[in-house]
């Protein structure tokens, strides 16, 4: 199983929010460059990106996320915020490995088959962000009426790689992962599946593996050092 660091970004800063919500971010790095070269020291293989006020609707990271992706010696998964294909395939151009698109994906399926014709399945992750049973978008500020797990079973049919599966109740709020519905996406589903939200230790990450899920996304758990990141180095 893949474990991913996270790097989320928000007024240029690194930070975490707790269950999703705007307001409630916690600074761990005033410069993300000096988070990025952290991970690095551990050798890690890949991170993920996420422009939280991208996400919100803000412009106030683009600049440092092309020059974080660029100095990147690892792989680059990013989100937050990319409403078009045409960004998408910026983002790509500039080195981005992977791109996540979640808002985009859900209110015009029709983009992800078009991305995935331009720049193949394998560098288009899909996120289900899901709250009281509902997707949620733009930034986890709105609920639609789509089930996450009727909207996984038709990813792949439109030409999505992977799918990333979040629980917004759940995130950073050290509840543990929501591993009912985590096992059920990856029964819906017909692609690998990487779970984020709520992971506290290293046994919640065994309990993703013995499900076989694919990768996962860690984030205030690494920084608030209550899983050691040698655990990168074991993986």
């Amino acid at each position: 199983m893949e474990i991913v660091p996270a790097i989320d970004l928000s007024n240029g800063k690194c930070v975490r929010l707790t269950k999703g919500e705007k307001g409630t971010e916690k600074v761990y790095y005033e410069d993300p460059m000096d988070a990025l070269a952290f991970w690095e020291s551990y050798s890690v293989k890949r991170l993920h990106f996420v422009d939280l006020d991208g996400a919100w609707g803000e412009d106030k990271n683009k600049s440092l996320l092309k020059t974080m992706i660029k100095k990147a010696s690892c792989k680059v998964q990013i989100g937050g915020g990319i409403r078009t294909v045409n960004q998408a395939l910026k983002l790509i151009d500039i080195g981005a490995d992977r791109v996540i698109i979640g808002t985009l994906a859900i209110k015009n399926p029709a983009a992800i088959k078009e991305l995935s014709e331009k720049i193949g399945s394998e560098r288009i992750m899909v996120a289900l962000d899901y709250k009281g049973g509902k997707i949620a978008t733009h930034g986890w500020t709105e609920v639609t009426n789509e089930n996450p797990f009727e909207f996984g079973k038709r990813i792949g049919k439109y030409g999505a790689g992977y799918i990333l599966f979040s629980s917004v109740e759940a995130d950073g709020a050290f509840l543990g992962p929501d591993i009912e519905n985590i096992k059920k996406m990856k029964e819906s589903a017909d692609i690998p599946i990487y779970a984020a939200g709520g992971i506290r230790n290293e046994e919640d990450i065994k309990k993703l593996e013995e499900i076989d899920i694919y990768g996962v996304v860690i984030g205030k758990a690494f920084y608030e050092g209550k899983i050691d990141p040698l655990i990168l180095t074991r993986v």
